[in-house]
């Protein structure tokens, strides 16, 4: 019966040492492991799977921003059994440890205007700025106008895979052509049906690899 060797990610790589045939080695700080083949240093070697962090986050409030203005999408509502994947300042989706993590979002749009408005999303990484802006993540919703009435409705889904550091966090920034579109929230009904209530947005975030 063999035991694990354990040691952080920079002291393993540092080493860099050959592991035994079947022998696993453990970062006690990412968790993350390597199964040794007797002949392959540690730097060469891939990582097993994932080591099952994930997140998942929701705002039940409307959200409105100024037209043409580059807004971050709020997630005030956390899961309590998120592991290793937190909310920073009810925007920056943030990885405690390094790995490939998978980003679902759906957002609901709403737009109370009698013609059909724009909405831009896009994913922001580490920075509050423009230069944090991700290339080939933005995506462009028409909302449709109103009818009857009845505000016009459309939802959005984005997915996205990217590999993180510890402590890299992301953020979905939209920015709407004019202010009558905007993330709606739906409470929840009990007639004509029950149905539960409707977040504004919406983030569910799995690391699918160890990096």
């Amino acid at each position: 019966m063999s035991i694990a060797k354990v040691n952080t990610r920079a002291k393993w790589t540092a080493l860099n040492p050959v592991l035994l045939s079947g022998e696993t080695g453990i970062e006690t700080d990412t968790k993350a492991k390597k199964n040794g083949d007797g002949k392959t240093p540690w730097n060469q070697l891939p990582y097993n799977g994932a080591t099952g962090y994930w997140g998942d986050f929701a705002d039940s409030s409307n959200q409105t921003a100024v037209a043409n203005t580059p807004t971050a999408v709020l997630f005030r509502v956390d899961d309590l059994r998120n592991r290793g994947v937190r909310n920073v300042s009810n925007s920056r989706i943030t990885v405690d440890y390094p790995g490939i993590y998978s980003f679902t979002f759906v957002l609901q749009f709403s737009n109370d205007d009698t013609v059909i408005h724009d909405i831009n999303v896009w994913l922001r990484l580490n920075d509050s700025g423009s230069s944090g802006d991700l290339s080939s993540t933005g995506t462009k919703i028409s909302v449709i106008e109103s009818h009857g009435g009845v505000p016009g409705n459309n939802v959005a889904a984005l997915n996205h895979a990217m590999r993180l550091s510890a402590g890299d966090y992301v953020e979905l920034i939209w920015a709407t052509s004019h202010a009558d579109a905007y993330l709606q929230a739906s409470a929840a009904i009990t007639s004509p049906y029950t149905r539960p209530a409707t977040p504004s947005a919406h983030c569910s975030v799995v690391q699918i690899a160890s990096a």
